[in-house]
């Protein structure tokens, strides 16, 4: 059994998470009283993160083939 060796670095790994559970935490909070006017803002701030987050998956993984593509 081989282990394989994890794409990116730990930094970037650990954004992609951070990220992903922020931009899953804001329509829970949008849901709050005080925020009602601005649900559509939370909302479109997860997206964003969401996007962002696949934005740097992509680039890690172009980044990991070119360096396997050059071995």
């Amino acid at each position: 059994m081989t282990a394989e060796r994890a794409r990116g670095t730990s930094r970037e790994r650990a954004t992609v998470v951070a990220m992903i559970l922020i931009s899953a935490a804001l329509p829970v909070v949008a849901n709050l009283p005080v925020f009602q006017n601005l649900v559509w803002a939370f909302w479109l701030a997860a997206l964003a993160l969401i996007i962002g987050a696949s934005a740097l998956l992509v680039s890690v993984a172009r980044r990991e083939r070119r360096r396997s593509d050059e071995s």
